[in-house]
């Protein structure tokens, strides 16, 4: 019945919104087509543009894209646009009058079909403060950086947002807002608005994540509604882009303990039962999940001599992509005067748990427990997503002070009588001022809420067809079975035409790539994926 229902629930808002992020059919009867977008907000004024000249880039900082902004340092939007796809007209205060030069073309696009670029800036999920004139005409790395996507012919767009401190899902109804007031503005802008790629890093790549899944989700009207973005509109997208991506909440204290807790040391035996009981309960999470590999066999873990349910096929495919991200540093990487055999030899100084068969230069490893203890050590304490000044400021009420949010762990701390377990239970009991309790806040902002058939919001947003995942197998701010599952799931769900996933070796919390540089080999990607 749940799927049936979020199968209607999906086919309910295909027909409400524009038909984006797919072709759309000329011939749309009056009955049928789609609503004109709704809103009192002006377009672009096209007499506004500034120009880096020796980028050779046109840009505008500043729009509005809601009507009533619940804070103008963050809800605007700065676009930058190559200087091709604009005939200028200099009005001699430093701006410039420009209409749009359909027949340019630049890195094969031109200014009606150019792909857009979205960067989501907000690492630890912290608001992003919207672009001046002043900091982009001071700040030369920047413009630099921009000027390495406009140059290839793509439009690079940053929008300001509001972040932890204000509260879930403040910031993601914001960027959500801002994709909504470019497909509003598509005819004046250069850029094709059903291409949007959206990208970032940490709690920005957890927000780029979490705008691929939730296209259009319902979830997020009255927000909108409340800072008068634009309706009648889709603010799915076309990619999304996620490095490091600290997403999926609700099960990340479960999932570092399971796969990180043995490597903690001098743990009281408080803690020690915090840790256990965590990793068991995301056991119990994964084979209730149904989490599937690319045969469609469902993955599960079964309990183990070592370790807590250390074994089964879920465990054998983590424990494959971590040897799948070591072959591809000994297959990527030029060891110069020194050889793979003594990298190897290097890894196995203190304990041997890599085994390398050099007539093949692959190699292999005794278990997940002997990888993260020799490369992926937890840096936080018990419960480190969901305790004070932490990730539960996310899901506060926009006072600073939070609340608990992981439905997991209030489950652990009751079992074991722990004295915090009726704050989680209390917590639970608050609504926002919109009557959304913690616990939809956090599905609105778990990508996996929409993208796996075990939970309610399976089916109920359209999702980004073309997906890329990057993420340094040696960070200790997540667990690798975060960017793991959300592969997974990426992998199983309808609709979803490319996943290209990467866990790269001996690299951390970063942009990580396995050869290049991230922005080439994003903007790469997003011209593979408009191809």
């Amino acid at each position: 019945m749940k799927k049936v229902l979020s199968i209607i629930l999906s086919v309910v808002l295909t027909a409400v919104v524009l038909a984006s992020c797919g072709s759309t059919d000329s011939g749309k009867t009056e009955e049928t087509a789609a609503p004109k977008p709704v809103t009192n907000l002006s377009k672009p004024d096209m007499t506004k543009w500034r120009f880096i000249e020796e980028k050779d880039v046109y840009y505008q900082v500043g729009i509005d894209y809601c009507e009533t902004p619940a804070d103008e340092r963050y809800e605007k939007l700065a676009v930058f646009v190559p200087g091709a796809y604009l005939d200028a007209t200099d009005n001699g205060d430093g701006t410039f009058t420009c209409v749009l030069n359909e027949s340019a073309e630049l890195g094969g696009y031109t200014a009606l079909n150019a792909p857009i670029t979205m960067q989501i800036y907000t690492p630890a999920y912290v608001a992003a403060d919207a672009l001046t004139d002043e900091f982009v005409s001071q700040n030369k790395t920047v413009s630099e950086e921009i000027a390495e996507t406009t140059s290839q012919g793509v439009i690079y767009v940053c929008p300001g947002c509001r972040g932890i401190n204000e509260g879930a899902p403040a910031g993601v109804t914001d960027l959500k807002a801002a994709i909504r007031y470019l497909r509003y503005a598509d005819d004046v802008f250069p850029g094709d608005a059903e291409s949007i790629f959206v990208f970032g890093m940490s709690g920005g790549g957890a927000q780029a994540a979490i705008l691929g899944a939730s296209g259009d989700s319902a979830l997020y009207d009255p927000y909108l509604e409340a800072i008068g973005a634009v309706q009648g509109v889709s603010d799915c997208v076309k990619g999304a882009m996620a490095w490091c991506p600290v997403t999926n909440l609700g099960t990340a204290n479960a999932e570092y303990e399971w796969m990180m807790g043995c490597t903690r040391k001098g743990r009281t035996d408080e803690e020690n039962a915090l840790s256990d009981g965590l990793a068991n309960a995301y056991a119990e999470y994964v084979n209730s999940a149904g989490f599937k590999d690319e045969n469609g066999k469902t993955l599960t873990l079964t309990q183990s001599d070592d370790g807590i349910y250390q074994a089964g096929s879920y465990y054998d495919y983590v424990k494959s992509v971590i040897e799948t991200s070591l072959n591809h540093y000994l297959s990527d990487r030029d060891f110069g005067n020194s050889s793979a055999q003594e990298y190897i030899d290097g890894l196995n100084a203190d304990q041997k748990w890599i085994t390398y068969d050099k007539s093949t230069n692959t190699a292999s490893i005794t278990s997940v427990a002997d990888f993260v203890n020799r490369c992926k050590v937890a840096s936080d304490t018990v419960v480190a997503f969901d305790w004070p000044n932490s990730y539960n400021t996310l899901f506060g009420y926009g006072d600073g002070k939070g609340a608990h949010f992981d439905s997991i762990l209030a489950d652990v701390l009751t079992q074991q009588n722990s004295e915090y377990a009726q704050e989680y239970i209390d917590d639970f009991k608050k609504t926002d001022s919109f009557g959304y309790s913690v616990k939809q806040r956090v599905d609105m902002y778990t990508p996996l809420y929409y993208l796996m058939e075990s939970e309610d919001g399976y089916g109920s947003a359209n999702v980004a067809p073309y997906w890329r995942i990057r993420t340094g197998i040696e960070q200790n701010t997540n667990a690798s079975t975060t960017e793991i599952n959300l592969a997974l799931a990426l992998d199983n769900y309808d609709g979803v035409q490319s996943v290209d996933f990467e866990t790269v070796w001996a690299q951390g919390h970063e942009p990580a790539e396995r050869t290049g540089n991230s922005n080439e080999n994003f903007i790469a990607w997003v011209n593979s994926c408009m191809n």
